[in-house]
Order: structure tokens, then sequence, then C-alpha cells
């Protein structure tokens, strides 16, 4: 038997691993049809198979240059040689849709990103405003959650003196501070960086007892799934925070009981029973 061993980047890896769960087949059977189907021809095209239901469905896009684009556009049209318009711009629509979902935020961030980047190189604290609030953080890494694919700045802030994780599409940069950021707690920020939880929920267990579709629902339903840990009979204890359990199981309705810890399960109760009155007064 021939072992294959690959090194791949990390969104590959994940990606892959997803689909194992999702569609329900097992690693060797995947890499396995990889190879059956790519070996010669390195390009996937099954969208052509929709076309004998008729022609595939099209929409425009339509938007006026702005004026820095406006005065070198037909430079730009020149350099490219483009003879076609419309065919340049599907190349570049399909360049930056071809991106996962965090590149493509990374992307229309890039200004922000670089700033918090030139103050985590410098060791500098960062003034910034998140939802409405303004706060003096000192930035030590961006990264994105594996499921929910958005990318989060991991600081500690002085304000609410504590570890926070900020949303990079909600945040503004105000400025770079002079001030140094401190050499602290540098194992639990490596730590975090490892085990990377936007909702910072590690050592936070919780109890849910899940009906055969609340099953269903958790392998189909992936945006910031919580970290599963095991099982036993209907009972799934997952690592993870209040909140994001909170976030993740109110989609579920019946199909998911919160059992432990109980103020999250009065929380939860309490959500439903509010939910419950306001349909009842309609």
């Amino acid at each position: 038997m021939k072992k294959i061993r690959v090194t791949v980047p990390e969104d590959i890896w994940r990606m892959m691993r997803n689909d194992v769960e999702e569609f329900g087949i097992n690693n060797n059977k995947l890499c396995n049809y990889i190879l059956d189907k790519l070996k010669y021809k390195k390009d996937i095209n099954v969208e052509k198979l929709l076309e004998t239901q008729g022609r595939p469905l099209k929409k425009i896009i339509q938007f006026d240059l702005n004026v820095a684009n406006r005065e070198i556009y037909y430079d730009v049209l020149k350099e490219n040689c483009v003879d076609i318009e419309a065919e340049f711009f599907r190349e570049l629509f399909e360049v930056y849709t071809s991106k996962f979902k965090y590149q493509r935020e990374l992307f229309i961030y890039e200004e922000r990103l670089k700033s918090i980047l030139e103050a985590i190189k410098l060791k500098r604290k960062l003034k910034l405003k998140y939802i409405d609030k303004i706060y003096t953080v000192e930035p030590f890494f961006v990264k994105r959650e594996e499921q929910g694919d958005e990318n989060f700045l991991f600081c500690f802030c002085e304000e609410t003196k504590g570890y926070r994780n900020y949303k990079l599409k909600e945040l503004e940069i105000i400025s770079i501070l002079d001030d140094k950021i401190k050499g602290k707690d540098k194992k639990y920020i490596e730590s975090v960086r490892k085990n990377f939880d936007p909702f910072l929920g590690n050592g936070n267990f919780v109890k849910v007892r899940l009906t055969g579709e609340g099953v269903s629902l958790m392998k189909s339903l992936t945006n910031y799934r919580p970290k599963f840990l095991k099982r036993s009979g209907d009972v799934y204890t997952f690592e993870t925070s209040n909140e994001n359990a909170k976030l993740y199981f109110r989609q579920f309705l019946k199909e998911a009981v919160i059992l432990e810890p109980k103020e999250l399960r009065d929380e939860m109760k309490n959500e439903f029973l509010e939910a419950f009155e306001s349909y009842n007064s309609q």
C-alpha cells in the first residue's frame, strides 16, 4: 500500500476536512476521488452538466468609475491590451470571487490590516473605534475563525481590562500610539493563537441534548459551530463560551436543549419564553 503525505496550506486542510464531514465521506475516499478525476486534467467544470436544464442564469453588474479610475481608465485598457471591456472586467471579478471569504475581507480592508500589522511590528498600542466606542488596545495578531470565515484582531483592551477579539470589518483604526506594548502573558497569547476561538471559550464546557434533527443541523450549520468534545447518548459536550453556544444553538429551536451550565440554560429558556410571549401578543 502506497501512503501519500502532503503538506498544504491551513485553508486547504480545513476546507477538505469540512468536506469530509459535510459530504459524508472519509479522507481516503475524497483524496482518491480527486486524484481519479483530476489526474490528467486539473480543472473542475461540472457546471456544464446543469446546462442541459437550460441557459445558466446570468446577472448584470453595473457601476460608475470614480475620479481616480476615470482618469487612468483608457491607459489601463491599453496597458492590458484589452479589446473587449466586458471580458476584462469578468476576469477581474473572477479573480476576486475565486478567493476565500476571509481573503476577500482582508483585500477589502487591506489598509486597515496594514495599520494593525505595523502597530504589532513596532510593538505599539492602537486607538480604535469598535461599535461606536473608543478603545486603547495592545494588538497581538490577526486571525480568522475556523468555521465563520471572518478575521479578528486579538488584543488586550485597557478599557475593559481584558483580552478581546474584535472583528476586522467592524473596527476603525484611529491612530497608532507611541505607547509601547508591555510583554505579558506570552504563553497565554501563544495558546490562543494555536487554538483560536473568537469567543475565547477555552475551558468552558456546555452540555446539549440534541434530537436526531438537531444532529443533522449540527452537521450542516458549520458557521461558529462550537468545538465538539464527546457524546453520551443524546447529550453532546462542547468546549465553548456561553455567548458562542447561545449564538449557535438558538437557531436549533426545539431540536437542541442546553443542559449545562445552568446560567446559560436559564438565559436560553428566558429568551424563548419572551419570544413565545411576543408571538402570542401579535
